[in-house]
């Protein structure tokens, strides 16, 4: 979008950073603070923040650009505790695969202590700053902190001039630790209409302002306007005007972190945040270019475009293919599976997100690989040619963000996958993932609604799962009299766990193992994760050292041992926003307990069984005698993979009463 703007224009900025806060104005006081004042556990406190952005034009090639410019301040209080995201700081650099690209105009970053009464700065220096390559279309500059002690501050700035002016990037106010200050700026001409997408619980104190700059328009005869200069004697002629320049600065102080809150898929779907998207353009005397208008012309727009419906016409090399797969199928449901499974189990995605092809079906159908506009496009022109009802439908992935539904976006989309109706009854696909099913959908296409794209309009879509996924967890151990257990765990998952298990593995299968078994105050051994090849996944490991309470001639313990919930992490007052489950959900948890020799029983649970408001989820648990072993057993089922934030504070209320159900004890006497 930077070559189609004509006019030019030498304008002044506006600087909008703070005259307070300075990035290396460092003084003796700012290490004075022990503690954050807004959560005083908090390991770590944002001091500062600031993002100022600008689309301005570019006085010297033609064109528009967006400059970036980025300024955080932290102070850490307890290092070993301070998240990764503090200490580690990622950079995002957008390119195409042509040749435009972001770039970094300047980067700096120090850790600042005090020693001995004198502050002692380190900063990074560029042998430490690492670029990656995270795919075709973004890289990251990625740098750690050095020498972070407690009592360190940190700061870090940078700028980046890009020429991709439709959006800017969301600013988030709220972070993974506490933020005394937060500003964000940005800065656009008057020809410019940029719609502000502002979320989150907190309202930001708004500040607008516009000023009149000049502006010069040099124009060659009939050729336009152009930016370059010294051509005024060589029949150009030169023009002078005025042109309003808009700003709108947001502030927020005093922001709590986000703590860890049961149910949300992508947590920054909860955060106070600030977006702006390009809605027109209009340039005096000329027709306005509108980017941004209903989700009937998008959908139009991109049923249109060469790389998504256009792509679905003819493609009639696909022909045998459908014919020979759907041979002998004799429903409609038969013949989606057996086309589903074709393309799952011989179609690679390469990991790249688009709603557009970049292969095209037919070097897809060759290379058998694509992105995911080209493995789902693929799949849904075999199905039509198989006479199944099916339509793209567009989506923001997961980690993109939930679209704007009253601000129709083209560039929020970046995700498509399938809707089928069959039989009146209607199934969401994906082929990208060779785990998912019919109805079962990977994680990252799980963000609230997507648009169905329709001959004669769009239709939104609810993105749910309705694949029932089991958890089944089991416990076998060994009471000794002394009060020590030894045993077994195993866990088996199916469905919606599967997929994502067998992902997390496949992706860094030490790190999977590491965050599955962290935390346990005994030892554990011999942790294994098996995959059946049918669906089903089981992770197991063996545990010795822990312990139960043993009081004079009593043992004392709970039945559930480490399986028991004790904390629920739903921590709002009321929540605004979804409770995501992922999929229907049915969890299982049975623990059998050797009773000691010389033991006998004198107190059991009492059984509870409960449902939440509308049968929204069911609960019960019961613990028995039986054959010298204590058997507890809880069950849960929740039938939804989404529920309204109504449901929030009954969900909360049951999840309390599950608490108090799973901490109730056993107590075994010595006979």
């Amino acid at each position: 979008m930077k070559t189609f703007f004509t006019i030019a224009a030498s304008i002044a900025t506006v600087t909008s950073f703070a005259q307070d806060v300075k990035f290396g104005k460092i003084s003796k006081q700012d290490f004075e603070k022990t503690k954050s004042t807004i959560q005083a556990d908090a390991p770590a406190e944002v001091l500062y923040s600031e993002g100022d952005y600008k689309v301005t034009f570019n006085t010297h090639q033609g064109g528009v650009e967006q400059t970036k410019k980025v300024f955080y301040r932290y102070i850490v209080f307890d290092k070993d505790k301070t998240p990764d995201d503090v200490l580690t700081i990622s950079i995002p650099l957008y390119k195409t695969a042509g040749s435009d690209q972001d770039k970094l105009l300047s980067l700096k970053a120090i850790t600042y202590n005090l020693v001995n009464g004198k502050i002692v700065e380190q900063k990074v220096e560029k042998k430490d700053i690492f670029l990656d390559k995270v795919h075709r279309f973004l890289d990251q500059q990625t740098f750690t902190f050095p020498n972070v002690k407690n009592g360190s501050i940190l700061e870090y700035s940078y700028e980046i001039l890009s020429p991709f002016i439709s959006s800017t990037d969301a600013w988030y106010f709220q972070q993974s630790v506490p933020v005394v200050n937060s500003n964000f700026t940005f800065q656009s001409q008057d020809y410019f209409n940029y719609q502000q997408d502002l979320r989150g619980s907190f309202s930001p104190k708004i500040n607008k302002n516009s000023k009149e700059d000049t502006y010069t328009v040099t124009t060659f005869g009939g050729r336009g306007a152009s930016f370059s200069k010294g051509f005024e004697g060589k029949g150009a002629s030169v023009e002078n005007g005025k042109l309003k320049i808009n700003t709108v600065n947001y502030s927020l102080a005093n922001l709590p972190s986000y703590t860890k809150e049961a149910y949300v898929l992508n947590h920054k779907n909860m955060l106070s945040s600030v977006q702006f998207e390009l809605a027109s353009y209009q340039q005096p005397g000329q027709t306005p270019q509108n980017f941004s208008t209903t989700w009937e012309r998008i959908g139009k727009d991109l049923m249109d475009n060469s790389n998504l419906g256009r792509e679905l016409s003819g493609n009639n090399f696909l022909d045998e293919t459908v014919k020979t797969l759907t041979a002998n199928k004799n429903t409609d449901l038969e013949k989606t599976e057996a086309i589903f499974e074709y393309v799952k189990n011989n179609f690679t995605w390469n990991d790249y997100l688009s709603v557009f092809t970049d292969n095209g079906i037919r070097k897809t159908f060759n290379d058998k690989t694509g992105n995911s506009a080209d493995i789902n496009l693929f799949l849904i022109s075999m199905l039509k040619k198989a006479g199944i009802n099916v339509n793209p439908i567009v989506l923001s992935s997961l980690n993109n963000g939930l679209i704007n539904y009253s601000f129709p976006s083209r560039t929020k989309l970046n995700y498509v996958i399938a809707g089928a109706t069959i039989n009146n009854e209607f199934y969401l696909i994906d082929a990208t993932d060779k785990n998912s099913q019919l109805n079962l959908l990977p994680l990252r296409a799980i963000n609230d609604r997507g648009i169905m794209l329709l001959e004669n309009g769009v239709k939104e879509i609810p993105l749910r799962n309705s694949v029932m996924t089991n958890n089944k967890k089991t416990i076998t151990a060994d009471l000794k009299a002394d009060g020590t257990l030894a045993g077994s765990f195993t866990n088996l998952r199916d469905n919606y766990f599967y997929m994502a298990d067998k992902n997390e593995i496949a992706s860094d299968p030490k790190a999977f193992e590491k965050e599955y078994v962290d935390g346990y105050n005994f030892e554990i051994s011999d942790f294994k994760s098996h995959d059946n090849k049918i669906n089903i996944i089981r992770h197991q490991f063996k545990f010795s050292d822990a312990n139960v309470d043993v009081a004079g001639n009593k043992i004392i313990f709970n039945p559930l041992l480490f399986l028991a919930n004790t904390k629920h992490y739903l921590n709002l007052e009321q929540r605004n926003y979804n409770i995501e489950f992922g999929a229907p959900i049915t969890s299982v948890s049975t623990v059998n307990i050797k009773i000691p020799a010389g033991y006998k029983v004198e107190a059991l649970p009492a059984e509870k069984q409960f449902t939440m408001q509308d049968q929204a989820s069911g609960y019960a648990y019961k613990v028995i005698e039986k054959d010298g072993y204590i058997v507890a057993q809880s069950y849960k089922i929740t039938p939804y993979s989404v529920l309204p934030p109504s449901y929030y504070k009954p969900l909360k209320e049951f999840s309390e009463n599950i608490i108090k159900a799973e901490s109730q004890q056993v107590i075994l006497v010595k006979e």
